[in-house]
């Protein structure tokens, strides 16, 4: 019993500066109305200095790549590929030892949509990890709902 209760102190004292502390990643999201029943949906994400988001776009073998992911419904249709923009960092990555792709103080990731009369809301998820020079987080799933009016 010892021994288990000794574990769980280590892993509960490894942890302790993440706890408590603010997300490295924050997110906010919206629609931009576009006329003749488009829309930008726009995700935003908000990267605390020194951390860092993935791109969507990685490799296997490396770190988890952003996903944004609408639930479908014949409400709408997405109309091309997912973008993304913001300061961006390519090459190797020392943590994953390949290169990769990812961003530092702002991503900006839009998809455009064509809309049918009913549409109230666009929900989904977002996946991503966030990572320092020295570690990195484990993936989160966060969800998103986009209302219409």
């Amino acid at each position: 019993m010892m021994k288990y209760s000794l574990i769980l102190f280590l892993g509960v004292f490894a942890l302790s500066p993440l706890i408590g502390q603010e997300q490295p990643v924050r997110w906010s999201y919206a629609a931009e109305a576009l006329g003749e029943n488009e829309y930008e949906l726009r995700f935003t994400a908000e990267i605390r200095e020194g951390w860092y988001l993935y791109s969507q776009y990685l490799s296997d073998g490396g770190p988890i790549p952003t996903t944004i992911a609408p639930e479908e419904s014949p409400l709408y249709t997405l109309k091309g590929d997912m973008k993304e923009d913001g300061k961006a960092i390519e090459g190797m990555d020392e943590l994953f030892g390949i290169a990769v792709k990812k961003f530092k103080e702002r991503a900006v990731f839009t998809q455009r949509v064509e809309v049918k009369e009913g549409l109230q809301e666009i929900s989904g998820y977002i996946e991503f990890m966030s990572c320092n020079d020295e570690m990195c987080l484990p993936p989160r799933e966060i969800p998103f709902v986009i209302f219409f009016r």
